[in-house]
């Protein structure tokens, strides 16, 4: 076999096996989904003005808590964060700090605000209840100063979507799933 026909195969075999994206069209928060929980677990990356940051996530959404654990890709959990009714608390390198809301504490220890709050909604593909927002023709929400991209693969029939992309000034923040329960 020539080189030719073994890379135009390999071609053929590695197109067969990349996955299809497609909009993922967000719906309305239903009532009964206010407290459902989950867990979910994927990749988030964040870009601020260039400067990039990737890293593993388990999620574990238990109304009104959450527990968002960020991983190293060996495994390691590098930091916690801990949401309740009484605020939210991020533990990482030996230190603790609090703060009422995620987005103003990542915003002062990360940098960048994470958006969690309303994330418990745009993961499932869902506009954040109580908040207005804008659905454009291309299936795109802007909710809370973010524009929201969802996305999902064309092979899967999942209600979720397989990603979820945020951007807001300068920042964008990319949530790939990669298990539900």
């Amino acid at each position: 076999m020539t080189a030719r026909c073994l890379a135009l195969l390999l071609a053929l075999l590695l197109a067969g096996c990349a996955s299809r994206e497609m909009p993922f069209a967000p719906r309305q928060a239903a009532t009964a989904a206010l407290d459902q929980p989950f867990n979910v677990s994927g990749r988030l990356s964040a870009n601020l003005d260039g400067k990039g940051h990737v890293a593993n996530f388990d999620w574990r959404h238990q109304p009104p808590q959450d527990e968002v654990a960020i991983n190293s890709p060996l495994g390691n959990t590098v930091a916690k964060v801990l949401r309740d009714a009484g605020g939210v608390t991020l533990l990482a390198d030996g230190k603790s700090w609090q703060a009422d809301d995620v987005e103003s504490l990542t915003l002062k220890v990360l940098g960048w605000p994470l958006p969690l709050s309303n994330l418990v909604w745009w993961i499932r593909g869902m506009q954040a209840p109580g908040e207005a927002g804008r659905l454009d023709a291309d299936g795109n929400l802007e909710q809370q100063g973010w524009h929201i991209r969802f996305i999902r693969d064309a092979d899967a029939d999942s209600r979720y979507p397989k990603r979820v992309e945020m951007q807001r000034e300068g920042l964008t923040v990319k949530v790939v799933v990669q298990s539900w329960q």
